[in-house]
């Protein structure tokens, strides 16, 4: 269950995600600087199933995976269940040197054990991109932008993306940067609960904070193990753009 949003500047980009968890979970680790084929990518680890939720590499390429399939590109399936961790499939793509090689890598993994997931793929450049897997059909939509903010919440799911749409516009409304973007992910709103970005409910809540910056010579990756109403010291890693 995440909340993700991004700009595009003139260099490359920034990507924001809140993961919201129930906390009965195993706390996930601190990102940590990984090879996959030979590529360094930076990724926190899932604490119950060694999978993970976001991801940057030193190609500038980016992912993060939402569960659910959230934009209804494909047919819904429901009842869906999956027995494979959708969070191995995002570290099995990590390294990928760009957008679209995770996205033709996707497509020729076979997912038929996968509960459903839509993955945001980002790199210096282009649009967003996003795979939606529904449990049967996989769809790719090569320009996401206008579907900022990614919602998933397994609670009451369209009332939660409706509302968070909303805090979005309004936060927004003056201009898009930075800054804007943050507030949106600490805000609550008329108060915390189930349906704001920084969501807060008696058995789960956001419970970590990740600021992706991607320019032409960097790549910077903070990480904050709380909600972002609840700051903690967190760590920055940083890896050297990789052309």
């Amino acid at each position: 269950m995440c909340t993700v949003s991004w700009l595009h500047h003139d260099s490359g980009y920034e990507l924001l995600c809140n993961r919201d968890e129930k906390l009965t979970r195993r706390p996930a680790r601190a990102p940590q600087v990984q090879q996959r084929d030979g590529i360094r990518f930076a990724a926190p680890i899932d604490g119950d199933h060694g999978g993970s939720w976001i991801s940057v590499n030193e190609h500038g390429v980016a992912l993060c995976l939402l569960n659910g399939a959230n934009l209804g590109v494909s047919r819904p399936t429901p009842g869906s269940t999956g027995l494979r961790s959708r969070g191995l499939i995002l570290l099995a793509l990590a390294g990928a040197p760009s957008a679209m090689a995770a996205l033709e890598q996707l497509d020729s993994t076979g997912l038929g054990l996968t509960a459903p997931f839509t993955l945001l793929a980002l790199e210096p450049g282009l649009p967003a991109s996003v795979a939606e897997w529904n449990g049967e059909e996989l769809a790719i939509l090569l320009n996401a932008d206008p579907f900022m903010p990614l919602v998933s919440s397994s609670f009451d799911p369209q009332a939660v993306r409706s509302r968070r749409r909303d805090e979005f516009a309004l936060r927004t409304r003056a201009c898009v940067d930075g800054p804007a973007l943050y507030r949106f992910h600490e805000s609550h709103g008329g108060g915390p609960s189930a349906y704001t970005p920084c969501m807060h409910r008696p058995d789960a809540q956001t419970v970590s904070f990740s600021w992706i910056k991607v320019d032409d010579r960097s790549v910077e990756f903070f990480y904050s193990p709380a909600a972002p109403c609840r700051w903690q010291p967190g760590q920055t890693l940083q890896l050297e753009r990789r052309p």
